[in-house]
């Protein structure tokens, strides 16, 4: 949770445009949906199942430990 509140902002799309365009750092929602979505504890932690918009198939989800 703490992770998450820390990246959280409300950026009109007009300013998440021109920041893809010009800031080689992603948006602040791809900064947290992105790493946790392949985390199991995620997963645990909140009930994401399939069919939720952040769950992915197991062979999908980046593992590198």
């Amino acid at each position: 949770m703490g992770y998450a509140l820390a990246w959280m902002v409300n950026e009109r799309p007009e300013t998440i445009a021109s920041q893809v365009k010009s800031n080689e750092h992603s948006p602040a929602k791809f900064r947290v949906n992105g790493p946790l979505s392949n985390m199991p504890e995620f997963y645990q932690a909140f009930g994401v199942k399939e069919g939720d918009a952040l769950w992915f198939p197991d062979s999908l989800r980046v593992k590198i430990w």
